[in-house]
């Protein structure tokens, strides 16, 4: 007689949210997260494709205080310009969105994007407006380092 014995890996399930973006907006789900471990469909409600870059804006890795408050534009206009900011860290730049009606397959679709983020405050911002206003910026608190355990 044979015994099979099947393991199965059991892993934390992840939060699943939605970001809007359009041509000089983004309506970005939260402002801060316990756990940085999440999944985000950025979804381009837009007509062309629209593109965006995600920031850690502490290289220390701590949550800012009064993050919501801040104004990011000096920062952003000069990634925009090409410039690089020293206190911050590009996780992803310059990824480009195609409007959502052209999405082949909603059950693949190619807006996910799997997190791990460690603590720190965040930066989703598009890169092709013209002025920065804070329409086309989001910010969001990871307030541990769950997700990296």
């Amino acid at each position: 007689m044979s015994l099979f014995i099947f393991v199965l890996g059991c892993e934390e399930e992840k939060k699943m949210y939605e970001t809007a973006l359009y041509e000089d907006k983004i309506e970005f789900p939260f402002e801060e997260i316990d756990n940085g471990r999440f999944v985000n469909i950025f979804r381009n409600y837009h007509k062309d494709s629209v593109s965006l870059s995600v920031v850690l804006l502490n290289r220390d890795r701590e949550v800012l205080p009064n993050s919501q408050n801040l104004d990011y534009c000096e920062g952003i206009n000069a990634l925009r310009d090409g410039k690089q900011v020293l206190e911050w860290v590009i996780i992803n730049f310059n990824i480009s969105f195609i409007p959502e009606n052209q999405v082949p397959n909603q059950n693949d679709h190619p807006g996910l994007i799997s997190y791990n983020l460690p603590k720190g405050t965040y930066l989703v911002m598009l890169n092709d407006p013209e002025d920065c206003n804070k329409n086309n910026y989001a910010i969001f608190d990871v307030n541990s380092n769950d997700a990296l355990e």
